[in-house]
């Protein structure tokens, strides 16, 4: 099966490096291409059992309808992406539950649009409701946001520990990319999304796949050298 689109390391873009990094980095147009995030998805259904595959596709629509209209970050890149992003490297690390796979590609219809979760039950069911509500995070800053991931180390199920570890990774390739483009527009912002990281998502690695634990990581670590210079050690 074909994996998610990846953009090279840091070490691989070595100009990023520089002291000061220029406004436009040599940067692989497919990773923000949706032609090519198409053709990676289609590829990917391509391999699943008739019956999953049109409930991926059903659920991709549904997802595509209620995020239509919003773009990912500093970019002109559809947010479906994202969400189809998160279910194609949940496939790669050689997981195809399919009702896991639906709540990657709705992961952030609560929390993002009007969408309610009574809508995501009566689309795809009780299971995929919970696991949505249990990745929605709440809007409120702070205390709010601590005591959410609290509960969602100490009760939350492993499947959305999961699903919270590829949403986060991909989100912080996507800043990879944004930093790389545009230099210090958005560096700060991004080392406060990195060092959230650190304490929101890092301790949900340590009960999950290897492949999971590892996509996170390394994105953190080629990530971290474009906005400190010491860079990201996993304590």
């Amino acid at each position: 099966m074909t994996g998610p689109l990846e953009p090279p390391s840091v070490g691989e873009s070595g100009e990023a490096l520089a002291p000061i990094a220029p406004r436009h980095l040599a940067w692989p147009e497919h990773f923000d291409t949706t032609d090519d995030v198409e053709a990676a998805w289609h590829r990917a259904l391509a391999t699943l059992p008739t019956t999953d595959r049109a409930a991926l596709m059903d659920a991709d629509a549904f997802g595509r309808e209620r995020h239509h209209g919003q773009m990912r970050r500093g970019s002109d890149t559809p947010y479906w992406v994202h969400p189809v992003r998160v279910a194609m490297g949940i496939m790669q690390w050689g997981i195809h539950d399919r009702e896991v796979l639906v709540g990657a590609l709705l992961h952030d219809v609560v929390e993002d649009t009007i969408t309610t979760p009574g809508e995501i039950r009566q689309a795809v069911g009780a299971r995929v409701e919970g696991l949505v509500v249990w990745l929605t995070a709440p809007d409120a800053a702070g205390g709010a946001v601590r005591d959410y991931y609290r509960r969602l180390l100490a009760e939350g199920p492993p499947d959305a520990h999961l699903v919270k570890i590829a949403d986060r990774s991909d989100n912080l390739r996507s800043i990879q990319a944004l930093v790389m483009r545009t230099g210090d527009e958005h560096r700060r912002w991004a080392a406060a999304y990195l060092s959230r990281t650190q304490w929101q998502v890092i301790p949900l690695v340590r009960a999950a796949p290897s492949p999971a634990r590892v996509a996170l990581v390394t994105a953190m670590a080629d990530l971290a050298p474009l906005i400190a210079p010491g860079g990201f050690t996993e304590s």
